[in-house]
Protein backbone atom coordinates (compact mmCIF):
# COMPACT_ATOMS: atom_id res chain seq x y z
CA UNK A 1 0.00 0.00 0.00
CA UNK A 2 2.74 2.30 1.09
CA UNK A 3 4.29 1.64 -2.66
CA UNK A 4 1.01 2.39 -4.49
CA UNK A 5 0.82 5.62 -2.43
CA UNK A 6 4.59 6.66 -2.95
CA UNK A 7 3.90 5.92 -6.48
CA UNK A 8 0.59 8.51 -6.57
CA UNK A 9 2.69 10.69 -5.38
CA UNK A 10 5.26 10.64 -7.84
CA UNK A 11 2.48 10.32 -10.97
CA UNK A 12 1.01 13.49 -9.23
CA UNK A 13 4.43 15.48 -8.96
CA UNK A 14 5.24 14.81 -12.24
CA UNK A 15 1.57 15.59 -13.66
CA UNK A 16 1.88 19.07 -11.97
CA UNK A 17 5.22 19.41 -12.68
CA UNK A 18 4.56 18.98 -16.77
CA UNK A 19 1.04 21.15 -16.61
CA UNK A 20 3.36 24.23 -15.25
CA UNK A 21 5.54 23.76 -17.62
CA UNK A 22 3.60 24.08 -20.53
CA UNK A 23 2.07 27.16 -18.85
CA UNK A 24 5.39 28.48 -18.70
CA UNK A 25 7.00 27.57 -22.32
CA UNK A 26 3.51 29.35 -23.36
CA UNK A 27 3.76 32.40 -21.33
CA UNK A 28 7.96 32.96 -22.05
CA UNK A 29 6.93 32.39 -25.88
CA UNK A 30 4.27 35.07 -25.54
CA UNK A 31 6.36 37.52 -23.47
CA UNK A 32 9.18 37.39 -26.69
CA UNK A 33 6.25 36.57 -29.17
CA UNK A 34 8.03 39.33 -31.76
CA UNK A 35 11.55 37.13 -32.06
CA UNK A 36 9.62 33.78 -31.47
CA UNK A 37 7.17 34.69 -35.11
CA UNK A 38 10.29 36.21 -36.43
CA UNK A 39 11.93 32.57 -36.08
CA UNK A 40 8.87 30.73 -37.28
CA UNK A 41 8.97 33.10 -40.26
CA UNK A 42 12.21 32.22 -41.01
CA UNK A 43 11.58 28.72 -41.71
CA UNK A 44 9.69 30.09 -45.20
CA UNK A 45 6.51 27.98 -44.13
CA UNK A 46 3.96 30.67 -43.69
CA UNK A 47 3.17 34.35 -44.98
CA UNK A 48 3.89 36.79 -42.29
CA UNK A 49 0.33 37.36 -41.28
CA UNK A 50 -0.49 33.59 -41.10
CA UNK A 51 3.04 33.18 -39.20
CA UNK A 52 1.33 35.29 -36.20
CA UNK A 53 -1.85 33.16 -35.85
CA UNK A 54 0.24 29.89 -35.83
CA UNK A 55 2.44 31.21 -32.92
CA UNK A 56 -0.25 32.06 -31.14
CA UNK A 57 -1.94 28.86 -32.08
CA UNK A 58 1.04 26.98 -30.92
CA UNK A 59 0.89 29.05 -27.45
CA UNK A 60 -2.62 28.31 -27.29
CA UNK A 61 -2.11 24.61 -27.21
CA UNK A 62 0.28 24.83 -24.60
CA UNK A 63 -1.43 26.77 -22.67
CA UNK A 64 -4.33 24.49 -22.40
CA UNK A 65 -2.44 21.53 -22.23
CA UNK A 66 -0.48 22.39 -19.19
CA UNK A 67 -4.13 23.69 -17.28
CA UNK A 68 -5.91 20.30 -18.80
CA UNK A 69 -3.07 18.28 -17.30
CA UNK A 70 -2.82 20.18 -14.01
CA UNK A 71 -6.64 19.99 -13.26
CA UNK A 72 -6.85 16.38 -15.01
CA UNK A 73 -9.74 17.05 -17.27
CA UNK A 74 -10.01 15.09 -20.42
CA UNK A 75 -6.49 12.98 -19.56
CA UNK A 76 -6.58 10.67 -22.50
CA UNK A 77 -6.89 13.24 -25.44
CA UNK A 78 -5.12 15.58 -23.38
CA UNK A 79 -2.02 13.28 -23.14
CA UNK A 80 -2.55 12.01 -27.08
CA UNK A 81 -2.01 15.84 -28.18
CA UNK A 82 1.04 16.58 -26.08
CA UNK A 83 2.51 13.26 -27.27
CA UNK A 84 1.64 14.06 -30.87
CA UNK A 85 3.10 17.85 -30.36
CA UNK A 86 6.35 16.89 -28.81
CA UNK A 87 6.86 14.23 -31.46
CA UNK A 88 6.06 17.09 -34.18
CA UNK A 89 8.29 19.31 -32.40
CA UNK A 90 11.49 17.31 -32.35
CA UNK A 91 11.16 16.04 -35.72
CA UNK A 92 11.05 19.55 -36.67
CA UNK A 93 13.84 20.40 -34.78
CA UNK A 94 16.06 17.36 -35.93
CA UNK A 95 15.62 19.40 -39.05
CA UNK A 96 16.69 22.69 -37.74
CA UNK A 97 19.82 21.13 -35.82
CA UNK A 98 20.56 19.34 -39.29
CA UNK A 99 20.07 22.00 -41.62
CA UNK A 100 19.79 25.38 -39.42
CA UNK A 101 22.77 26.77 -37.01
CA UNK A 102 20.10 28.52 -34.17
CA UNK A 103 21.61 29.94 -31.58
CA UNK A 104 18.11 29.53 -29.73
CA UNK A 105 14.94 28.02 -30.56
CA UNK A 106 12.53 30.13 -28.61
CA UNK A 107 11.00 27.13 -26.81
CA UNK A 108 11.46 29.43 -23.80
CA UNK A 109 11.11 32.91 -25.47
CA UNK A 110 14.30 35.05 -24.89
CA UNK A 111 14.87 34.39 -21.33
CA UNK A 112 16.36 31.24 -21.50
CA UNK A 113 18.24 30.13 -25.14
CA UNK A 114 18.44 26.70 -26.17
CA UNK A 115 19.25 25.59 -28.99
CA UNK A 116 17.66 22.66 -31.12
CA UNK A 117 20.28 19.67 -30.28
CA UNK A 118 19.56 21.09 -25.92
CA UNK A 119 15.52 21.17 -26.55
CA UNK A 120 15.43 17.97 -28.33
CA UNK A 121 17.03 16.09 -25.50
CA UNK A 122 14.44 18.56 -23.44
CA UNK A 123 11.55 17.34 -25.19
CA UNK A 124 12.98 13.38 -24.87
CA UNK A 125 12.52 14.09 -20.93
CA UNK A 126 9.12 15.49 -21.32
CA UNK A 127 8.16 12.50 -23.67
CA UNK A 128 10.00 10.19 -21.20
CA UNK A 129 7.85 11.75 -18.21
CA UNK A 130 4.48 11.26 -20.46
CA UNK A 131 4.62 7.94 -20.59
CA UNK A 132 5.50 7.52 -16.93
CA UNK A 133 1.75 8.93 -16.28
CA UNK A 134 0.42 7.40 -19.56
CA UNK A 135 -2.23 5.26 -17.56
CA UNK A 136 -4.00 8.10 -15.19
CA UNK A 137 -7.42 8.64 -15.72
CA UNK A 138 -9.60 12.15 -15.62
CA UNK A 139 -10.28 13.54 -12.28
CA UNK A 140 -14.18 12.24 -11.50
CA UNK A 141 -15.70 15.77 -11.98
CA UNK A 142 -19.04 16.17 -11.97
CA UNK A 143 -20.58 16.88 -15.79
CA UNK A 144 -22.12 20.27 -15.23
CA UNK A 145 -18.60 20.90 -13.67
CA UNK A 146 -16.61 19.14 -16.08
CA UNK A 147 -18.35 21.09 -18.78
CA UNK A 148 -17.54 24.30 -17.11
CA UNK A 149 -13.72 23.05 -16.30
CA UNK A 150 -13.37 22.61 -20.17
CA UNK A 151 -15.30 25.82 -21.56
CA UNK A 152 -13.11 27.67 -19.45
CA UNK A 153 -9.75 26.37 -19.62
CA UNK A 154 -10.47 26.61 -23.69
CA UNK A 155 -11.52 30.47 -23.03
CA UNK A 156 -8.60 31.41 -20.83
CA UNK A 157 -5.79 29.94 -23.01
CA UNK A 158 -7.65 31.78 -26.03
CA UNK A 159 -7.65 35.15 -24.08
CA UNK A 160 -4.10 34.69 -22.80
CA UNK A 161 -2.79 33.70 -26.49
CA UNK A 162 -4.93 36.19 -28.54
CA UNK A 163 -6.47 38.95 -26.54
CA UNK A 164 -3.57 40.18 -24.24
CA UNK A 165 -1.18 41.05 -26.92
CA UNK A 166 -3.33 40.86 -30.12
CA UNK A 167 -1.91 40.10 -33.37
CA UNK A 168 -1.13 43.70 -34.68
CA UNK A 169 -0.31 42.85 -38.16
CA UNK A 170 -4.01 41.36 -38.12
CA UNK A 171 -5.48 44.85 -37.34
CA UNK A 172 -3.04 47.05 -39.69
CA UNK A 173 -3.58 44.30 -42.42
CA UNK A 174 -7.14 45.89 -42.40
CA UNK A 175 -6.51 49.05 -42.07
CA UNK A 176 -3.48 49.85 -43.50
CA UNK A 177 -3.52 52.25 -46.62
CA UNK A 178 -1.75 50.30 -49.27
CA UNK A 179 -2.22 46.77 -50.07
CA UNK A 180 1.47 46.35 -50.10
CA UNK A 181 3.28 48.08 -46.85
CA UNK A 182 1.46 47.98 -43.73
CA UNK A 183 1.41 52.05 -43.52
CA UNK A 184 0.08 51.55 -39.75
CA UNK A 185 3.71 50.50 -38.52
CA UNK A 186 5.55 52.67 -41.16
CA UNK A 187 4.46 55.71 -40.19
CA UNK A 188 4.80 54.71 -36.67
CA UNK A 189 8.37 54.42 -37.70
CA UNK A 190 8.62 57.73 -38.91
CA UNK A 191 8.47 58.93 -35.32
CA UNK A 192 12.03 57.72 -34.71
CA UNK A 193 14.67 60.39 -34.88
CA UNK A 194 16.78 58.74 -37.90
CA UNK A 195 13.39 59.49 -40.25
CA UNK A 196 13.16 62.91 -39.54
CA UNK A 197 15.24 63.80 -42.68
CA UNK A 198 11.94 61.98 -44.42
CA UNK A 199 9.37 64.49 -43.75
CA UNK A 200 9.93 66.99 -46.69
CA UNK A 201 10.63 65.79 -50.34
CA UNK A 202 10.08 62.65 -52.17
CA UNK A 203 12.29 59.52 -51.41
CA UNK A 204 12.57 55.98 -52.19
CA UNK A 205 13.00 53.88 -49.49
CA UNK A 206 13.93 50.26 -50.14
CA UNK A 207 13.22 47.40 -47.63
CA UNK A 208 15.73 44.59 -47.70
CA UNK A 209 16.99 41.47 -45.62
CA UNK A 210 20.64 41.15 -45.80
CA UNK A 211 20.70 37.49 -46.56
CA UNK A 212 17.85 37.79 -49.38
CA UNK A 213 19.44 37.41 -53.15
CA UNK A 214 16.29 38.86 -54.62
CA UNK A 215 16.99 41.93 -52.30
CA UNK A 216 20.48 42.58 -53.36
CA UNK A 217 19.26 41.91 -56.92
CA UNK A 218 16.45 44.29 -55.85
CA UNK A 219 19.75 47.14 -54.54
CA UNK A 220 21.46 46.85 -57.92
CA UNK A 221 18.61 47.40 -60.24
CA UNK A 222 17.57 50.60 -58.10
CA UNK A 223 21.08 51.94 -58.34
CA UNK A 224 21.32 51.11 -61.91
CA UNK A 225 18.16 52.95 -62.56
CA UNK A 226 18.63 55.72 -60.04
CA UNK A 227 22.15 56.30 -61.90
CA UNK A 228 20.96 56.57 -65.15
CA UNK A 229 18.01 59.04 -64.70
CA UNK A 230 20.62 61.69 -62.63
CA UNK A 231 18.59 61.13 -59.49
CA UNK A 232 20.70 62.42 -56.06
CA UNK A 233 22.07 59.25 -54.21
CA UNK A 234 20.81 61.18 -50.92
CA UNK A 235 16.89 59.91 -52.39
CA UNK A 236 17.25 56.74 -52.04
CA UNK A 237 17.00 54.80 -48.70
CA UNK A 238 18.23 51.13 -47.34
CA UNK A 239 16.29 49.81 -44.52
CA UNK A 240 17.99 46.78 -43.96
CA UNK A 241 17.16 43.22 -41.35
CA UNK A 242 20.08 41.39 -40.92
CA UNK A 243 23.48 41.28 -38.59
CA UNK A 244 26.06 43.91 -39.04
CA UNK A 245 28.01 41.20 -40.75
CA UNK A 246 25.59 40.28 -43.30
CA UNK A 247 24.49 44.11 -43.66
CA UNK A 248 28.35 44.65 -44.36
CA UNK A 249 27.97 41.61 -47.07
CA UNK A 250 24.93 43.28 -48.66
CA UNK A 251 26.77 46.99 -48.93
CA UNK A 252 29.94 45.53 -50.36
CA UNK A 253 28.36 43.07 -52.98
CA UNK A 254 25.78 45.41 -54.42
CA UNK A 255 27.71 48.25 -54.29
CA UNK A 256 25.89 50.61 -52.38
CA UNK A 257 28.56 52.13 -49.80
CA UNK A 258 27.77 55.94 -51.13
CA UNK A 259 23.77 55.34 -50.18
CA UNK A 260 22.17 55.50 -46.42
CA UNK A 261 21.38 52.60 -44.98
CA UNK A 262 19.86 52.13 -41.88
CA UNK A 263 19.32 48.69 -39.56
CA UNK A 264 15.94 48.09 -37.94
CA UNK A 265 14.73 45.17 -35.70
CA UNK A 266 13.33 42.13 -37.51
CA UNK A 267 9.85 42.47 -36.12
CA UNK A 268 9.69 46.03 -36.98
CA UNK A 269 10.77 44.80 -40.65
CA UNK A 270 8.47 42.40 -41.01
CA UNK A 271 5.75 44.10 -39.36
CA UNK A 272 5.89 47.11 -42.06
CA UNK A 273 6.74 45.05 -44.98
CA UNK A 274 3.96 41.54 -44.03
CA UNK A 275 7.00 39.75 -44.54
CA UNK A 276 7.36 40.36 -48.29
CA UNK A 277 10.29 41.63 -49.66
CA UNK A 278 12.16 43.02 -51.26
CA UNK A 279 9.88 46.53 -50.59
CA UNK A 280 9.92 49.26 -52.37
CA UNK A 281 7.83 52.52 -50.53
CA UNK A 282 8.00 55.72 -52.37
CA UNK A 283 7.14 58.60 -50.10
CA UNK A 284 6.55 62.34 -50.68
CA UNK A 285 6.86 64.64 -47.79
CA UNK A 286 6.57 61.81 -45.22
CA UNK A 287 2.95 60.39 -46.77
CA UNK A 288 3.19 56.96 -48.92
CA UNK A 289 2.60 57.25 -52.54
CA UNK A 290 3.22 53.82 -53.86
CA UNK A 291 4.76 50.63 -52.55
CA UNK A 292 5.22 47.20 -54.10
CA UNK A 293 7.81 44.75 -55.00
CA UNK A 294 9.53 44.25 -58.45
CA UNK A 295 7.06 45.05 -60.25
CA UNK A 296 7.62 49.10 -59.04
CA UNK A 297 10.96 49.32 -60.22
CA UNK A 298 10.33 50.68 -63.84
CA UNK A 299 12.77 53.42 -65.26
CA UNK A 300 9.16 55.04 -66.09
CA UNK A 301 7.93 55.00 -62.38
CA UNK A 302 11.21 56.44 -61.26
CA UNK A 303 11.95 59.32 -63.51
CA UNK A 304 7.99 60.23 -62.77
CA UNK A 305 8.54 60.16 -59.58
CA UNK A 306 11.62 62.03 -59.23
Amino acid sequence: MSNLSSSGVLRLSIRLLLGAFFIGTAVLKLLSIDNFEVYIYSFGLFSYTWTTFFSRLLIFIELLIGISLILKICFKQIWWLTMLMMVGFTLFLVYAAIFRNDSNCHCFGDLIELNPIQSILKNIITIALLFFIKNEESHDYKPVLKKWLVASTIVVSLVISFVLLPMDVIYNKIYSEKENVNTVAFYESMNDSTFVNLQHGRYLINYALAGCKYCRIGAEKLTLMVDRHGIPHDRIKFIIGGSDEAIGRFIELTGTSDYEHWKIPAPKFMSITFGKFPLYVFIEDGKVVKAGDFRVLDDEIIDEFF
